[in-house]
């Protein structure tokens, strides 16, 4: 995989966005992404976007997504705005989610539609417009997710992999073989524990996700392997790690950007990459 790794910001726990900036900085990323609500944080605490821009610029970083704004594809509410602001702050894509409890699986053409509104506004700007699939979310499946982009037939769609919810969502860490590798355009990395014994709730599968993720490599994910394979494959999408963790969230976040960089190198070695 070509592209220089990144650093998902719920790693670095919830300091402020710009103590993760320099922290992501310190450990050599040259991406970092943006929850929503930091950018209202920064805005709150009197900082506007120039300045944002002028701090990554400074420490040679730039905006890898900006997240958890979009949030459901039942129809482009707040797709406007979360473009804008992926656009003043030199985002590579923004994050299509399913929060609400609309199927999309079953209305397969108007999920299509509306993604495919939502990357016309994100074209005009050349941002990507990614559908993430989460474990405990009505879209949990890629395959579905995948067919969603396919029919909306825009060339700055695609799917931000996230390896943990792979593993948690019904495909149990296999990516179907009929998914078009160029399809995936962003990929998370995060280790899961043992499965849980019996059928968790989705509030438990939820709060394990924010609370105990694993670094990759820590947990029973075969996350080397899987990446593998994806590169087998021919994959070729940005890495970041994505690991919310209490643990973590204990330590400076200067140390957790440099562990997670250790992590990428140790991947790098293992893949060959």
């Amino acid at each position: 995989m070509s592209h220089p790794p990144y650093l998902c910001t719920g790693t670095l726990g919830r300091v402020p966005w710009d103590e993760k900036v320099r922290a992501a900085s310190t450990a050599g990323f040259a991406r970092l992404s943006i929850y929503g609500w930091e950018h209202r944080k920064l805005h709150e605490r009197g900082w506007d976007d120039a300045t944002i821009v002028s701090l990554l610029h400074e420490l040679n970083l730039r905006v890898a997504e900006y997240d958890g704004v979009v949030m459901t594809m039942r129809s482009p509410e707040g797709a406007e705005d979360a473009v804008a602001a992926a656009t003043a702050l030199g985002a590579r894509s923004i994050t299509v989610l399913e929060h609400s409890d609309w199927q999309p699986g079953e209305h397969l053409d108007q999920a299509a539609a509306t993604l495919a509104e939502i990357a016309d506004q994100a074209a005009e700007h050349g941002i990507l417009a990614l559908i993430e699939p989460f474990s405990w979310s009505p879209l949990d499946d890629h395959r579905v997710a995948a067919e969603i982009v396919e029919r909306a037939d825009r060339p700055n769609t695609g799917l931000l992999l996230d390896t943990w919810h792979l593993w948690r969502g019904p495909e149990r860490g296999l990516l179907d073989a009929s998914i078009d590798p160029a399809m995936i355009k962003a990929i998370q990395i995060g280790d899961t524990g043992p499965d849980p014994v019996g059928q968790p709730t989705p509030e438990e599968v939820a709060y394990e996700c924010i609370h105990h993720r694993l670094m990759p490599g820590d947990g029973h994910g075969n996350i080397a392997d899987l990446l593998a394979e994806l590169v087998g494959r021919g994959v070729d999408a940005p890495l970041a790690i994505e690991v919310f963790s209490d643990e973590l969230n204990a330590l400076e976040p200067e140390v957790v950007a440099h562990q997670s960089m250790a992590c990428f190198e140790e991947l790098k070695a293992r893949l060959a990459l």
